[in-house]
């Protein structure tokens, strides 16, 4: 991520076109990836990345055939959705319509919920697993304990917790140009996450820094895999 605010930075001169932003970053998050929506499934599909692949695999290990998964940011639905709704009863969340047009097609069996994923109401332990891949990054940092909150509550007892963070320390960020549309950002360094990962009730099972070069450029990110208590 702070790689990604250098070449910003070089590419324009000097200048950083970060700005804090003062509306609803959720509409910004919305506005950019309808923009987006279809270059970046490809994108994605393009540049698969092995972390992914791994803490996939991970879950499909983890997880019995059959069990009921939230997708938090699902975005086009490909190749997660599509993988997790081959083996899972999958309800996929993502605050962009036209994210949720591609996801439908790629994975026809899931259920899908337009929205913000930290004003989402849903019944309590009826998950056995949560799932948010790239997604954490793009949410206010100040509402990531009442989003954990919420996941511990969503999850069955024993159910499993999945996802990949920026491990920077971000603080409410715009970058001007990503995939050609402007992107909010927003993360916590590595210790405060697993922090409040654990102040949700939920107890680390295994984590791992993973980094891939993406267009020439090395991102990485913290993933982790929690489960909620007997």
């Amino acid at each position: 991520m702070l790689n990604i605010f250098r070449n910003l930075s070089r590419k324009m001169g000097g200048t950083a076109r970060s700005l804090r932003y003062r509306g609803k970053p959720e509409q910004l998050v919305a506005d950019g990836y309808n923009e987006m929506a279809g270059s970046y499934g490809e994108w994605a599909v393009r540049h698969a990345r092995a972390d992914r692949d791994k803490y996939t695999r991970l879950l499909l290990e983890t997880l019995p055939t059959g069990a009921t998964v939230l997708e938090l940011g699902c975005g086009p639905g490909e190749p997660t959705t599509r993988l997790l709704a081959e083996r899972f009863k999958v309800t996929a969340n993502d605050i962009s319509a036209s994210c949720l047009e591609l996801a439908r097609r790629n994975a026809p069996s899931a259920q899908f919920v337009q929205g913000d994923m930290t004003a989402l109401q849903l019944p309590a332990a009826s998950f056995d697993g949560v799932v948010a891949y790239y997604a954490f990054h793009h949410v206010p940092r100040e509402r990531y304990a009442k989003l954990l909150m919420s996941i511990s509550g969503w999850l069955r007892a024993g159910g499993v917790f999945m996802a990949a963070f920026y491990p920077y320390d971000i603080d409410d960020v715009i970058t001007p140009d990503w995939h050609g549309a402007t992107m909010y950002w927003s993360s916590f360094d590595a210790e405060q996450t697993r922090a409040l990962i654990r102040d949700a009730g939920l107890e680390l099972v295994t984590e791992s820094f993973e980094s891939a070069v993406e267009d020439g450029k090395e991102t990485t990110f913290l993933w982790i895999m929690a489960r909620k208590p007997h």
